[in-house]
């Protein structure tokens, strides 16, 4: 039904990659949806860090039951792409609630200018299939567009997102370089964007309010704390189980900020694309916006 993409115009330090793969998981957990995590990476880049995945078996079935693109780029190469077939070589990371579609293994090609031109075309191409799919096999994607500059696939990404979260830092040097000089991609033109700003210090004096209104942002902005046990996890492979443990009782006593910054940008997704109620809201966005 509906795509969300999370990209930043910064090569690094916003946050994004982590957001893009919590997101996600607090998505399948607070509503009833099922969600699909994608990214315009390579096998093992970008949000795939964030899980612990089997490593496939270099056998002779393995070639041909493999998962991610390389075996929707054989499907579509033989014309029998469908929504089903996504759903298919995905990789369940809780059940019937939360897919991920890996990236494609590089490839070795001694041509660096053809590679480079099979990338452009054939994976950007391959990506708006593939998310055309899953717009009609799933409730909702998110899918990583990745920092900097967007490459083919990443451009295809935003092009098709119904949603963009757009991550930024409290760097303001930074910040006046890439948003005073509206150096955003293209895509992102006409598009409803949130924003969110990564390892967030609140006791900083650049404030949200105060960056929303020296670079007119009108639209939400939400600051996603910095998270030593978060980093652990990360550096782990075990998101999943630290985002469950931080998701707080009923009481919400247990609340983690890391998880209540998110789960305030997952509530604002859902009410922009209308996806269907999930328990109780913890808090009010005004807390973060």
């Amino acid at each position: 039904m509906s795509l969300i993409a999370v990209w930043s115009p910064l090569k690094s330090g916003s946050g994004s990659t982590l957001l893009a793969s919590c997101l996600p998981i607090v998505l399948a957990f607070e509503y009833q949806v099922k969600v699909l995590l994608a990214h315009g990476g390579q096998a093992g880049e970008r949000v795939e860090q964030a899980f612990a995945l089997k490593e496939e078996r270099f056998d002779y079935m393995a070639a041909f039951q493999d998962t991610g693109l390389d075996a929707l780029e054989r499907l579509n190469a033989s014309g029998r792409l469908n929504p089903e077939n996504v759903r298919n070589y995905a990789l369940p990371l809780l059940s019937d609630r939360l897919d991920l579609l890996c990236g494609p293994k590089p490839t070795s090609v001694n041509d660096f200018t053809a590679a480079r031109h099979a990338e452009g075309v054939d994976r950007a191409e391959l990506m708006v299939k593939v998310l055309a799919s899953s717009k009609r096999s799933y409730d909702v994607t998110v899918a990583d567009a990745g920092n900097g500059v967007p490459r083919a696939a990443d451009r295809a990404i935003l092009q098709a997102a119904d949603l963009i979260i757009i991550g930024l830092n409290q760097n303001l040097h930074v910040l006046e370089r890439e948003l005073d000089k509206e150096r955003f991609p293209p895509e992102l033109k006409d598009k409803d964007c949130l924003y969110m700003f990564g390892k967030y210090d609140r006791e900083s004096s650049c404030t949200l309010q105060n960056m929303k209104r020296r670079f007119g942002i009108k639209t939400m902005a939400v600051g996603v704390p910095y998270c030593s046990r978060m980093t652990d996890a990360w550096n782990m492979r075990s998101i999943i189980p630290y985002m469950q443990r931080n998701r707080g009782g009923a009481d919400l006593k247990r609340l983690n900020s890391l998880y209540n910054a998110v789960r305030h940008l997952a509530d604002a997704s859902a009410e922009q694309l209308g996806l269907p109620s999930g328990r109780s809201k913890a808090g009010g966005l005004h807390a973060f916006g």
